[in-house]
């Protein structure tokens, strides 16, 4: 477990996808196995609005990221565009839908621009948060900043290897998104209103940072 102490990267209620529990995918990759992929929810338990073929269909899009944790930036790309191809069409089957991903997903693996646009904060010796798949022309640090805990780093997008607009952040050994190996992180400030005691958030949760609104001021989503 990280010795750092960590706060919730984004403010209000927000769904844990993929996460360190065994059944997901992040788990068995070494770089994320601890990581996130956090979603905002709707009416109807939908990430989106309407037909959620477009970015600003979906509730997440453009929402602040915080920095989790004081540092100094060590890395910052933020010339990543979004393709609104990742977004699953209208009729499309879950097969044809899955090819097309295998197809992105692997030229972005080519190319080294899975991450997308992201911040890379170091917290000390061995200890990086990375903030992944922000909205191009968002980040609002460069390289070598020193950054506190909640300081707004960019706002949440869809770049790289993204199935629809999301925050992906993990906490690794090295200054890499993808050639890390992955630490457990516990956040200090945060709500689980549907587990069963204090615990870890794991994959499945619904999680409640702090704040009863969005750092937008406006209210919370119904879930």
């Amino acid at each position: 477990m990280a010795q750092t102490h960590f706060t919730f990267p984004l403010r209000g209620t927000w769904y844990a996808g993929n996460g360190p529990t065994f059944y997901t995918a992040h788990r068995w990759a070494l770089p994320e196995e601890f990581g996130f992929d956090l979603i905002q929810l709707g009416t109807n338990s939908s990430s989106h609005r309407g037909d959620g073929t477009g970015f600003s269909d979906y509730y997440a899009y453009g929402q602040p990221v915080l920095a989790a944790a004081s540092g100094h930036v060590k890395v910052v790309v933020d010339n990543i565009a979004e393709n609104p191809e990742v977004l699953q069409r209208p009729g499309e089957s879950k097969e044809a839908y899955g090819q097309r991903l295998q197809q992105m997903q692997a030229e972005h693996l080519e190319k080294g621009t899975a991450a997308g646009n992201y911040v890379l904060i170091e917290h000390g010796e061995d200890v990086y948060s990375l903030y992944a798949h922000l909205r191009p022309a968002s980040i609002t640090v460069k390289a070598g900043d020193l950054v506190t805990a909640g300081q707004v780093i960019g706002s949440l997008g869809s770049s790289g290897n993204s199935t629809e607009p999301h925050l992906h952040f993990q906490v690794c050994d090295r200054p890499d998104p993808l050639f890390c190996a992955g630490i457990p992180v516990n956040f200090e400030d945060i709500v689980l209103p549907y587990a069963d005691g204090p615990r870890p958030l794991q994959s499945g949760d619904i999680v409640q940072s702090p704040s009863s609104k969005s750092a937008h001021g406006v209210p919370n989503h119904n879930y």
